[in-house]
């Protein structure tokens, strides 16, 4: 996926998709950040298996998507 399908996916407030297609990246993009993007993603797909390893899910979404419109713009 493409930046560009990225921020229309993050307009329309679409963050599953916008963060599933935001996985892919890596270039232009920390370590940390692409952590951040694949848990925020897999924390709206798993999570009850995140909260059973003691994650915050919500905290783990806020963080990815806050990484998200950074890195997208």
């Amino acid at each position: 996926m493409q930046v560009q399908e990225v921020r229309k996916l993050i307009a329309q407030e679409n963050f599953r998709a916008a963060l599933l297609g935001a996985k892919s990246f890596h270039l232009g993009v920390t370590k940390e950040q692409r952590s951040a993007i694949i848990r925020a993603y897999e924390c709206m797909v798993f999570p009850d298996f995140y909260r059973s390893i003691g994650k915050n899910i919500h905290e783990c979404i806020n963080s990815g998507i806050s990484v998200l419109k950074e890195v997208v713009g």
